[in-house]
């Protein structure tokens, strides 16, 4: 039975989850509507949420295990990896930060 520090940690990564997921269909509706620059606005938003809440949601999985969890038998050092990239690939936690502070809150370009 998980520890209730570890399901705490669980229900967070499901709510992080459940926001990236509603991010992303509001870019999907926005785009459907013919309004491009705010689905784009939104899909940035939704692949920031998303890449935080798959690395978080891993980094789980492996405290949870212990010492086991980056083991072959687990497979969980294949999805570190795959997290992290989803952070940094196709454009950084920077840049969309960057697009959003640009584009929503109307601050200057800061790169």
């Amino acid at each position: 039975m998980p520890t209730r520090a570890s399901r705490t940690r669980w229900r967070r990564s499901r709510s992080s989850l459940e926001q990236a997921r509603l991010l992303w269909q509001k870019a999907a509706a926005l785009y459907d509507a013919g309004d491009d620059f705010t689905a784009g606005e939104y899909a940035n938003m939704a692949k920031y949420a998303a890449g935080e809440v798959a690395c978080n949601a891993t980094d789980v999985a492996v405290h949870t295990h212990g010492g086991n969890g980056l083991t072959q038998e687990y497979g969980l050092g294949n999805m570190l990896v795959a997290a992290r990239l989803g952070r940094i690939a196709p454009v950084s936690r920077e840049m969309i930060l960057n697009f959003v502070a640009m584009h929503s809150l109307g601050l200057p370009k800061s790169y």
